[in-house]
């Protein structure tokens, strides 16, 4: 029905006030034309009654209504029509000055009819006061109305008019939107959609601005509505295309798009409506299609809409108005889809029942809904599924595969992997339909698989990540492990309430199953069991707490296995007890459960953890009480309560969390393990009142006061945490100190509490801008207890000084320079060894010695002390013994010998020397000794001079540091060659490398390929490239015996450093003999007997394939990096006839083919240039091929994508590949065969992306 004049007559007659102010509103519409309007304004609504004109419009072109240029409208529902326009011209007459009103249109309009409108316009126009007068009545608006079809059906609609078959946009919107509660919006429809977004505005762009015909456009969405709707939306957000589109509901409504060419977007509301679509230029028909179904799709573009991951539906279902918990559940049970979340949250009962429940296949749902998801190409997850189902799997995919091509399908299928869309939902619709039989056989199926034990287990630690190529994993999918949990935990949860299945005790026999699975079970048991212990907690809560708190109370405590099992943070390692963790985070969320948890945690906090994991018990102990961001639904009071109880049970696990809780500056907090179904964390966790937080921390430091009383340890941590500043936490903190400055305090207590008082006096006397006045007051207390404290044993008082190089004085030093500093120091450290000498004579600096940190300190200031009593050559060989490097008495002889003065040195090593030889000391004992001395050519000349065998033990021991000159460097790496010590001369070196002499660092190198490998020492990577590009170009090395070094070297260069041995390769690829050599290092003949490989053949096997396909270097390259094709051509058949001489051909072929693949494209971009063309477009060169895709592959190297990505990357290849293919199709057909099949590898690549992305958009 079309909207007529006496229609628009008695809306306003019957609906006054509605059409004073909705018809600026519909006017404005009508005037909008997105190429011509520069100016419009027409306030609607409430706006009406604000003073101004009823609508200000600028028009570039005009058209039968709308005036060109400027034009100034008022609008009047008035009966008296004449009146209300006479009064309405003469005052913005009076109002408007001449000049503006000579450049303006002055426009009436009513919704009324108006006999002798024409007369009133041609009255007005006489005068000549305005550029124009025009005036519009009911019957221009009808006339109006019927050029804009689509603002045409949308007044209908508000008038009640309707039966074309077709619907407005927002009438569609809302029909769709406000279904469900709470409503759902295009914002959020539109999340993690941005891109169909575009491309949708793109298409439609572009057709609008085509004169062709176009084919309809396809969206693919979870749901026919779903497409529709989103199209919608989109369509609403453009001003530009709303006027111009609709939405066809029934299939006689293209008549009324084909009497409207008006029209440029129709939106199909199903898909059997789009049969007989009206297709013309400018028209834009969107037809949509359920995901699955790939039948009776018309011809056109496809848009797929995806559902949004499962973050974004999340943010979604909060910008909504759902709360945070409520949105995570929901994107969890509605499978991240929009039609689910209107069915689960729906008003309307009619949309509650999906039709996908009334098919014959519906019959093999409960399976699904039991098993969850599987893989089709897993015998074993095959076998699991007929023996539930209890027919052949051939009849089940054969339902599934009909579902999945429905409308809102309730299964996916994801590359072989079958999965409920929507597990959760599938429960409540066909929860009634599963049989006491099925739930038998489901409860045997999971009690076989969960107490299977893992087979990585059976390999060592080191092993256990290669687990898949030994064989060692299970015959059934991960997949269906973690399916079958979650519906444990499905079925405990959500079973009790579908009524077909209430009276089988569902809760109950899930909770007997995680008893029977773990209550006394052994280590191996609990790590099989690691990745599934989230679920099973969930599954079962007050079961999993119970056999957790048994296994703890047994005496090997085997659930603390998944601690002591975490032993490696690398990329091979496993955090065992992570799932533990988790499940604990799980159940903390519960109030009733907070106090076992926590309990639970605290235990396992005391047990000793490997390798450097964040996620440790105290971390998941600590979340639970964090002051601004518990991980617990307990209240504030609650809370305090279990603290209380852990602080009786376990104080020091108490301690800790209460010292974290009271913890100053910034802090980071990580979300903890949320349920996936149950409710327990509803509207908790995102933090907490400030008088919440304050309340809190005011507990934990009354607590911590009280636990720390008496302990030294305790009250160091307080001292760390606290600002020192609070006036009223101060004279508590230092009561705490008080006890420990009595004398029956033990001198350690007191040295510990010092220490930390001596960091703090030095921070904020040194770094802390407050004014001085203020930092006296209170840090004079806290210096005067430093001073009470002071140790009663001088070795113990002191020995802070001699614990570290750079000490942190509790004094203000900051104004000081480092030389003053140093020189402070240093008296301070004299002062302190007189003292001790002075009451222990040496053996207290000897007992200094043994206990602090740092010995050669107090060897260094040993030296700089005048003690006329002490004969130091004959203590320094009565105490050093034999000199062991490393021991603190070595230590502190080395301190004092090389700070001493190198006359007062080299004096007393001659004394030392003279009594090592009244001694008849063992050369070894004396080389000793004189490595602690300063190693400079004074000490080396004493060393000649004690014999040979002292300097070749010297130089067998001495440890050396590059700091010497030219002259040195050639004497030192000469003795350590003679010394046969490699590894040392070139790390003496590797800072001097321009003024070594190549042939000394030469034989260096040819020594370290066969000499011992010392301890502690290391060459990088990075230092030997650098040699050898040294030595290559120094052009004093013979280039065989380059060759062969770099050769020798070559295992020691990585992380891409291979390609620096330039001379080997220089040498492989231009000499056909080496190449030939290294294939047969690595391959066996083709024919005849092979012989077993010794370790050394292996290792040169190894080392030849290291070499081989590490080599990006072309036969033929010269210099300046061009090649030359006849050396290329010619290498290549010497090398083929050479080793196929050695029975080798086919490896040969395939190798030279792998490096191939590094040619360079031809100066037009086609790769690979024509020598390599030419060559591999020979057919019999298939191996050759081979190895050329191959090598292509490989030297793409390592990938990396964000999880989602899917085969973006492969695909930009394939297309890549494909176009390199096309450029030689018609000069070298076999490479350009080859090209695209290097293409379609590429494309297989990325749909197995695809698939991997959309299974962990599915959280698997």
């Amino acid at each position: 029905m079309r909207v007529t004049s006496s229609h628009i007559v008695n809306w306003a007659s019957t609906q006054a006030k509605e059409a004073q102010t909705d018809l600026p509103r519909w006017v404005r519409r009508l005037c909008f034309d997105p190429q011509t309007t520069r100016q419009l304004s027409f306030p609607a609504g409430d706006s009406t009654y604000v003073p101004g004109w009823d609508g200000t419009l600028f028009s570039e072109r005009g058209n039968a209504w709308v005036p060109s240029g400027a034009s100034r409208w008022e609008i009047g529902c008035d009966q008296n029509v004449l009146g209300k326009a006479n009064g309405d011209y003469q005052k913005r007459t009076e109002q408007i000055s001449e000049a503006e009103r000579s450049a303006c249109t002055f426009v009436f309009v009513t919704p009324r009819r108006w006999v002798k409108k024409l007369d009133w316009v041609a009255e007005q126009c006489s005068k000549g006061e305005w550029a124009g007068v025009r005036a519009y009545d009911a019957d221009d608006l009808e006339q109006w109305l019927e050029q804009n079809p689509a603002v045409a059906l949308q007044f209908a609609e508000e008038l009640g008019l309707s039966g074309w078959g077709v619907v407005s946009l927002s009438r569609y919107w809302d029909s769709w939107a406000r279904q469900c509660r709470p409503p759902i919006t295009p914002e959020a429809l539109f999340m993690d959609r941005t891109q169909v977004f575009d491309a949708l505005v793109e298409k439609i762009q572009t057709t609008n601005t085509s004169s062709s015909s176009i084919q309809p456009l396809v969206i693919r969405a979870d749901s026919v509505e779903e497409a529709v709707a989103f199209t919608v939306a989109m369509v609403m957000t453009s001003r530009d295309l709303q006027d111009h589109a609709m939405v066809v509901t029934e299939p006689q409504g293209w008549r009324y798009v084909e009497a409207n060419p008006q029209l440029r977007i129709v939106i199909a509301a199903r898909t059997e409506i789009a049969l007989n679509p009206i297709l013309r230029e400018h028209l834009h028909v969107i037809v949509p299609h359920a995901t699955g179904d790939l039948v009776g799709k018309p011809e056109g573009d496809e848009l797929a809409l995806e559902r949004p991951n499962i973050y974004e539906f999340e943010k979604a279902l909060i910008t909504i108005g759902m709360e945070e918990s409520d949105a995570k559940r929901y994107a969890l049970t509605t499978g991240r889809s929009w039609t689910v979340l209107r069915r689960q949250r729906a008003i309307n009962p009619a949309i509650q029942q999906p039709p996908w429940l009334l098919t014959p296949q519906s019959a093999s749902l409960p399976l699904l809904c039991l098993l969850g998801a599987w893989y089709a190409d897993t015998a074993a997850d095959r076998q699991v599924v007929e023996r539930l189902a209890a027919r052949p799997y051939e009849e089940i995919e054969r339902d599934l595969r009909q579902l999945a091509r429905l409308d809102d399908a309730p299964v996916l299928n994801i590359g072989a992997v079958w999965k409920a869309k929507s597990p959760l939902e599938l429960l409540d619709q066909c929860g009634d339909r599963i049989t006491s039989g099925q739930l038998d056989r489901f409860f045997a199926i999971a009690r076989e698989m969960l107490s299977t034990p893992d087979p990585q287990l059976e390999l060592p630690e080191d092993d256990r990540w290669m687990a898949q190529v030994h064989g060692k994993v299970h015959p059934h999918s991960g997949l269906l492990f973690e399916s079958i949990c979650d519906s444990l935990m499905k079925l405990a949860v959500r079973g009790s309430e579908q009524v077909g299945i209430q009276a089988l005790d569902i809760e109950e026999r899930v909770s007997r199953l995680i008893h029977e699975l773990l209550d006394k079970a052994d280590g191996q048991r609990w790590l099989s069991l690691a990745s599934y212990l989230p679920t099973l907690a969930e599954a079962a809560p007050d079961e999993f707490l119970r056999v957790v708190q048994r296994s703890l109370r047994m005496s090997d405590a085997p659930v603390t296995r998944l601690i002591s099992e975490s032993s490696n943070s690398g990329l091979a390692g496993r955090c065992w007890h992570s799932g533990l963790l988790w499940a604990l985070e799980t159940l903390g969320w519960a109030p009733r459960r907070l106090a076992p948890v926590a309990l639970i945690l605290a235990q396992l906090s005391h047990v000793p953890m490997k390798g450097n994991w964040g996620n440790k018990p105290s971390g998941s102990l600590f979340g639970l009480f964090r002051s601004w961001l518990p991980q617990t639904a307990a209240s504030l009071p609650e809370r305090i309560k279990v603290l209380n109880l852990l602080i009786d049970r376990d104080d020091e696990a108490a301690f800790g969390i209460l010292r974290k809780i009271v913890a100053v500056g910034q802090q980071t907090a990580f979300p903890a393990h949320r349920p996936k179904w149950r409710e327990d964390d509803a509207g908790a966790g995102r933090g907490v009142t400030y008088d919440e937080m304050h309340e809190m921390l005011d507990f934990a430091r009354e607590k911590l006061l009280q636990l720390s009383e008496g302990k030294a340890p305790r009250i160091v941590s307080l001292l760390q945490e606290t600002t020192f500043r609070d006036r009223e936490e101060l004279p508590r903190m230092l009561a705490l100190i008080e006890p420990f400055t009595l004398s029956a305090a033990q001198d350690e207590d007191r040295e510990t509490i010092r220490v930390a008082l001596r960091q703090i006096i030095h921070w904020h006397r040194n770094y802390d801008d407050a004014p001085a006045n203020e930092l006296n007051e209170w840090l004079s207390p806290a210096e005067a207890y430093y001073d009470q404290l002071a140790p009663q044993d001088l070795v113990t008082r002191h020995r802070w000084l001699f614990d570290s190089h750079w000490l942190e004085l509790p004094i203000r030093e900051r104004d000081d320079d480092s030389w003053e500093r140093g020189n402070a120091i240093t008296q301070k450290r004299i002062s302190a060894l007189t003292e001790i000498y002075q009451v222990q004579c040496m053996d207290g600096i000897e007992n200094l010695i043994r206990v602090c940190a740092e010995p050669s300190t107090v060897g260094a200031t040993l030296a700089r002390v005048v003690w006329n009593d002490v004969f130091w050559p004959e203590w320094i060989t009565t105490k050093g013994e034999d000199f062991s490097i490393g021991m603190p008495l070595s230590l502190c002889i080395a301190g004092f010998l090389q700070t001493l003065p190198t006359p007062a040195s080299g004096e007393l090593l001659q004394a030392v020397i003279g009594i090592s030889k009244k001694d008849a000391w063992r050369p070894e004992k004396l080389a000793r000794a004189l490595t602690l001395a300063t190693p400079n050519q004074e000490t080396w000349q004493l060393v000649e001079a004690c014999g040979p065998e002292v300097s070749a033990a010297y130089w067998q021991g001495v440890r050396l540091y590059n700091r010497s000159n030219d002259k040195d460097l050639e004497f030192v790496l000469e003795r350590l060659l003679v010394a046969k010590r490699p590894l040392s001369a070139l790390l003496y070196c590797q800072y001097s490398l321009e003024q070594t002499d190549p042939t000394q660092l030469f034989s260096a190198l040819q020594q370290l390929l066969h000499g011992e490998v010392e301890d502690g020492l290391k060459l990088e990577s990075w230092h030997l490239e650098k040699m050898i590009v040294r030595l290559e170009e120094s052009d004093e090395i013979d280039k065989m015996a380059l060759i062969h070094l770099e050769f020798g070297l070559f295992p020691l260069l990585r992380y891409g450093r291979e390609v620096k041995a330039n001379a080997l390769y220089e040498g492989v690829m231009s000499q056909p003999e080496l190449f030939k050599e290294l294939i047969c290092l690595l391959y066996k003949p083709e024919h005849g007997d092979r012989e077993e490989p010794t370790e050394g053949s292996k290792a040169a096997a190894e080392r030849a394939w290291s070499i081989l396909h590490s080599c990006k270097r072309l036969p033929g390259t010269q210099s300046d990096g061009s090649i030359r094709g006849d050396i290329f051509n010619k290498f290549i058949n010497e090398t083929r006839d050479l080793c196929s001489l050695a029975d080798r051909p086919t490896m040969c072929d395939q190798t030279l083919g792998q490096i191939l693949a590094h040619a360079p494209a031809d100066d037009d971009g086609t790769w690979p240039f024509t020598p390599v063309r030419e060559l591999l477009d020979n057919p019999e060169l298939e191996e050759m091929r081979i190895g050329f895709c191959i090598g292509t592959s490989n030297k793409r190297g390592v990938t990396s994508r964000l999880p989602l990505d899917g085969g973006g990357q492969e695909r930009a290849l394939a297309t890549y590949f494909r176009d390199q293919a096309r450029r030689v199709q018609h000069s070298h057909p076999v490479v350009a065969t080859m090209l695209e099949e290097i293409a379609k590898g590429y494309e297989r690549h990325g749909k197995r992306e695809d698939i991997e992305a959309n299974l962990r958009k599915e959280s698997f």
